[in-house]
């Protein structure tokens, strides 16, 4: 089955298809998108809401139970196509996928602030933050509340614990924003 997903994912990757993802994950979010990256331990997807754009999902691959793939009549095709940016762009600069570090890593340096999602622990959780340390097993996160002001001490994630990952996307641009830089 997953060498038939990873398939079906690069098909919607090669032809910009709009794409609905199921995961296996009980309780985690169903997202919609455009497959922009896949590869046997992570993809990548530039999620959108509302008929837009909202930034990227990183997921393990490994949880992607079902790929539905919209033709080009679909409304948000048509829509992109028209105003664009067409073909859905993917994340400002390279993206490492040899492990979750590397990804956190590669992400890190065009993206202040990243969501991270621990689905297996508790899927109704999501921590916003910007990376301050990556250890050998272990991420320090130093995170920015809802208020948009930041933790006094960071807060440390487990590399093999991380589900997802999203960046990129408006809430936290305009987190980022507000929060201005992690205190030193």
């Amino acid at each position: 089955m997953g060498q038939e997903i990873r398939r079906q994912l690069q098909e919607a990757a090669e032809k910009h298809q709009f794409t609905h993802l199921v995961r296996a994950l009980p309780g985690s979010d169903e997202l919609e998108g455009f497959v922009v990256e896949v590869t046997p331990s992570w993809t990548v997807i530039a999620e959108c809401n509302r008929l837009a754009l909202d930034g990227f999902v990183a997921l393990r691959t490994r949880d992607i139970v079902k790929v539905r793939r919209r033709g080009s009549r679909d409304l948000m095709v048509r829509w992109l196509q028209q105003h664009g940016p067409w073909p859905p762009p993917g994340p400002r600069g390279a993206l490492s996928h040899t492990g979750v570090r590397s990804l956190v890593e590669s992400v890190s340096r065009h993206y202040h602030l990243i969501a991270v999602f621990e689905e297996d622990l508790d899927p109704d959780v999501v921590c916003i933050g910007a990376p301050a340390r990556f250890g050998k097993k272990r991420l320090k996160l130093l995170e920015v509340n809802p208020k948009a002001r930041w933790a006094s001490a960071p807060t440390s994630f487990h590399y093999d614990d991380i589900t997802r990952i999203d960046f990129g996307d408006r809430y936290n641009t305009i987190l980022d924003a507000l929060a201005g830089p992690p205190p030193r």
